[in-house]
């Protein structure tokens, strides 16, 4: 596999880490099927076994699928390609709420801290409207178009490995983010060390107990397959962690942080039209699942906020 390929389909450029949940700390109670490889219908990735924790509904696989080449194995690709199908005006218009809100709950518009920085647009945005702010991005070329989007410090390591010091955000940004991450457990502990008290949390993130896909395990299912659709570990968009507003829930609260608004929506399909009849028919029954969640409390994704406690 060439690095940066992003589409790895051998079992060997994994390393296979057996899992707990990282919210509760107990082994996974009941598989729901497989995903990738010979488990999706264009073959992409290479197959694991997804399964959910019987305590909080977390999903996950077991194992755990690590890229050996570390993340440029799956993220060495221009940001234009990776984020091609983010509507940038949604996106303008989404980002100038979340701005808007985050300096209602917190009082002022302060330090802000974007983890998953992207292509920068939420960075450019946020210091044009007087925040102070500083990306993280691990992914070196998604990094180096964020810094240049927009002129702010884009730190390419992970959270963790940042160092900043305790109480020091005013506000942390996760968009897209919570589900690519290897250890959601650490990474939440250490957004709860380092927002100041009565600091913002805003997270957006898949709703993966959603009914676009329960609909689509109970597809699989009626045409005799034990796959899932739910999560992508070894192929685009990479999603290793599956999240529900319940487990989303009982991981803040674990962490001190206190939830103060938690919604779902319909977002979009990200689902491909495929050659044939088939194909289309998946298509267009994706699409308007979609449409039918913005209806209901199943959307698939999710907008959630906290705050630290004073």
């Amino acid at each position: 596999m060439k690095p940066g390929s992003a589409l790895s389909t051998r079992v060997e450029d994994y390393q296979w880490v057996a899992q707990r949940c990282p919210i509760c700390e107990v082994p996974p109670t009941r598989r729901l099927g497989r995903r990738g490889g010979a488990a999706h219908r264009d073959r992409l990735g290479v197959e694991c076994e997804v399964w959910r924790c019987g305590c909080c509904g977390l999903i996950f696989p077991d194992p755990m699928p690590l890229p050996s080449g570390g993340s440029e194995q799956h993220y060495g690709m221009p940001a234009d390609d990776y984020f091609s199908q983010h509507d940038p005006a949604a996106k303008e218009r989404g980002n100038a709420a979340v701005l808007r809100r985050a300096a209602e709950l917190t009082g002022a518009r302060g330090r802000l801290l974007d983890v998953g920085a992207g292509r920068g647009e939420l960075l450019r945005m946020a210091r044009d409207s007087g925040w102070s702010a500083i990306g993280i991005e691990p992914s070196p070329g998604f990094a180096d178009y964020a810094a240049s989007h927009s002129g702010a410090e884009v730190r390419r390591q992970t959270l963790e490995r940042c160092g900043f010091a305790a109480d020091t955000f005013d506000a942390v940004m996760l968009a897209g983010v919570l589900e690519h991450v290897y250890d959601p457990d650490s990474t939440m502990g250490e957004i709860a060390r380092i927002l100041r008290p009565g600091g913002a949390l805003i997270l957006d993130l898949p709703n993966e107990e959603g009914l676009y896909f329960r609909l689509g395990n109970l597809y699989q299912r009626l045409r005799r397959r034990d796959w899932v659709v739910n999560l992508s570990p070894t192929f685009p968009p990479f999603h290793t962690f599956g999240f529900s507003p319940r487990s989303l829930h009982r991981l803040l609260v674990k962490h001190g942080l206190r939830p103060v608004a938690c919604r779902t929506y319909g977002g979009r399909s990200m689902l491909p039209r495929a050659a044939g009849a088939t194909g289309a028919l998946e298509w267009l029954g994706a699409h308007g699942v979609t449409l039918l969640s913005k209806l209901g409390p199943l959307g698939t994704m999710i907008d959630a906020w906290a705050i630290k406690a004073a």
